[in-house]
């Protein structure tokens, strides 16, 4: 078998190897060095009697100060290629975090500390961490939109579980595989789509990795017998660099899994930590969520205000609808939404899909009209295309009744539906935001949304939350999934 063209020369590869981490720290000394220049603007407009840099020699403002910050980074990984967003962000945290600390020492002892204030540290803390995000966030983009430094990887198995990976390595920022082969008898026409040109049978699975010369290979057929995995490991590990599979836990929680290898005794045992268990990371969850509420309320407190006129100038009734959710521990609370239906909204509901059998099926399905629906007012069909009906809900997420990121608010009546999974939806506080949400909105089913939302709560973490808050915006601003 004749390599396909599309797999770079293994020089290639490995210039690209070691380029992407030069590229990348090249990319995050320029973020230090604009959010150092910044907040010395800001202290400077704010403090008229120093201005400057503090009497610090150029190479600490333009050298040692970014080299600190480029080392935590590296030390934590934060230059590998292919990792999931999730861990990139949280990398990028520890280390600008740790970074920022010893900064603060080393001007200590530089005896810059006396004029070094608290305010300009941490606005340089925070406008390095937003900028080395940003960048970060638009470059991966172009390389990922333009295949770009992509590395060539062959599946072995195509079913369900490959249209899983792939889906998830075509929207993770983190990931930029190319797939160039595929190794199994029956491929789906769901990983064909893909774009892959070369297909082998399992029994050839070692000789088609040698032949595409391929380094990274990932086996994603959970069902596959032990003694075959292992026969199937065996026999390709020569030929490649990384190997990567998918075991057989599907769904089982998995974010905060610890790994320990007996190699005494050829075991690899897996710990699965209960995150929301655990106190200190409720505690971690409630700073969060009260700290984003102040300060993301005086922003929304006009927008809300000039929704509420629109709101009672456009149909009779009450700008807001305030209605009882199942809260943490199962208890109710009332939820803040602005009204975007008509008063009479039950009666028109019960009539019409009296007289619309398919209309009767959806709302079966998905506890929503996914098309027209005569409840919805003019200004609540703009306000719900848009999620701007749930801005009222961050006076709950100030008040502890909500979280910022959650499984969905749902209502009393619906408990029965949600069946033997509503005691680990009830573990946590319901969110303005959540996995459902950027996953497809009221596309999902209502099953999907329970599924998603368990999903969630098992695999917290502070990380997750930071990502899908900034998916909730692209997915708002793009109206995907609002009806």
């Amino acid at each position: 078998m004749q390599a396909d063209p599309s797999v770079p020369h293994t020089r290639t590869r490995q210039l690209n190897r070691y380029f992407m981490p030069v590229f990348l720290a090249a990319l995050d000394y320029l973020a230090i060095l604009l959010a150092e220049e910044i907040a010395f603007g800001i202290r400077d407009t704010f403090d008229i009697f120093h201005h400057g840099n503090y009497g610090l020699q150029a190479s600490y403002v333009y050298f040692w100060i970014p080299l600190i910050f480029i080392l935590f980074l590296a030390c934590s990984r934060a230059y590998e290629r292919m990792k999931p967003i999730v861990d990139t962000v949280k990398q990028i945290f520890y280390s600008v975090f740790f970074g920022l600390i010893t900064c603060i020492v080393i001007l200590f002892f530089l005896q810059a500390s006396l004029l070094a204030s608290r305010f300009y540290l941490v606005v340089f803390g925070v406008l390095t961490l937003f900028n080395i995000y940003v960048l970060r966030y638009i470059v991966l983009k172009i390389l990922k939109r333009y295949q770009l430094f992509a590395e060539p990887i062959v599946l072995i198995g195509a079913r369900k579980t490959a249209e899983s990976v792939l889906r998830y390595f075509e929207g993770d920022l983190g990931y930029r595989y190319k797939l160039i082969g595929i190794v199994d008898n029956n491929p789906s026409q769901e990983v064909m789509r893909y774009g892959c040109t070369m297909v082998a049978p399992m029994n050839r699975a070692a000789e088609f990795v040698r032949d595409t010369g391929v380094q990274n290979v990932v086996i994603t057929a959970p069902g596959m017998p032990k003694s075959m995995l292992q026969n199937l490991i065996t026999s390709i590990q020569p030929y490649v660099r990384n190997i990567g599979y998918v075991p057989d836990l599907i769904g089982t929680p998995m974010s905060s899994v610890e790994v320990d290898t007996l190699f005494s005794e050829k075991i690899m045992l897996m710990k699965i930590r209960n995150n929301l268990a655990r106190r200190h990371n409720r505690i971690i969850k409630r700073v969060f969520d009260l700290v984003g509420s102040i300060l993301l309320m005086p922003f929304l407190l006009t927008v809300i205000l000039i929704l509420s006129v629109l709101i009672k100038l456009d149909s009779p009734g009450p700008a807001f609808f305030n209605a009882k959710r199942i809260g943490k521990h199962g208890k109710e609370f009332t939820c803040y939404k602005f009204r975007s239906m008509y008063v009479n909204s039950d009666e028109m509901l019960k009539k019409y899909l009296a007289e619309h059998p398919a209309a009767q099926k959806e709302w079966d399905e998905f506890a929503k009209l996914r098309g027209y629906d005569p409840r919805v007012t003019r200004v609540g069909r703009i306000i719900r295309k848009y999620s701007l009906d749930e801005l009222p809900q961050i006076f709950n997420v100030f008040l502890g009744t909500m979280s910022l990121v959650g499984p969905r608010p749902y209502l009393p009546r619906e408990k029965e539906d949600i069946g033997s999974d509503y005691h680990t939806i009830c573990m946590t506080t319901p969110g303005m935001t959540g996995f459902w949400q950027v996953s497809g909105r009221n596309d999902v089913s209502f099953a999907g949304r329970v599924k998603m939302d368990v999903w969630y709560i098992r695999n917290w973490s502070i990380w997750i939350d930071l990502v899908y808050l900034f998916k909730t915006v692209k997915v708002v601003f793009g109206s995907q999934g609002a009806y």
